[in-house]
């Protein structure tokens, strides 16, 4: 079983509250850069040039495509890219499955 909190002092809730909001600035930078580099991919920038823009190797931003444009593409239901992805996917899936059903079943 874990033991129970203790109480911590003013300065140690005034450093644990700095550790909060710094944690959230970061978590909101990294989001931005995974988001700039997608967004630079989708535009058809090279690794190479996304890599010598964000001081990092082309394999680094070649990684962070690879593990985030599935989560983007997979969301229907989000807004922004990650919807706008999908309804275009959406719609290409059904119309080849329309151009698939009156090839195979022509009407003569």
């Amino acid at each position: 079983m874990s033991r129970r909190a203790r109480e911590l002092s003013s300065e140690q809730k005034a450093v644990v509250s700095t550790v909060r909001r710094i944690a959230k600035q970061r978590s909101r930078v990294s989001a931005n850069y995974v988001s700039a580099i997608l967004h630079a991919r989708d535009e058809g920038v090279t690794y190479a040039a996304i890599a010598e823009a964000a001081g990092t190797s082309s394999q680094a931003v070649q990684e962070i495509v690879r593990r985030h444009k599935r989560k983007v593409e997979s969301r229907p239901g989000s807004l922004g890219v990650a919807g706008d992805i999908a309804a275009i996917s959406t719609e290409d899936v059904s119309q080849s499955k329309v151009g698939e059903q009156s090839s195979a079943n022509p009407v003569a």
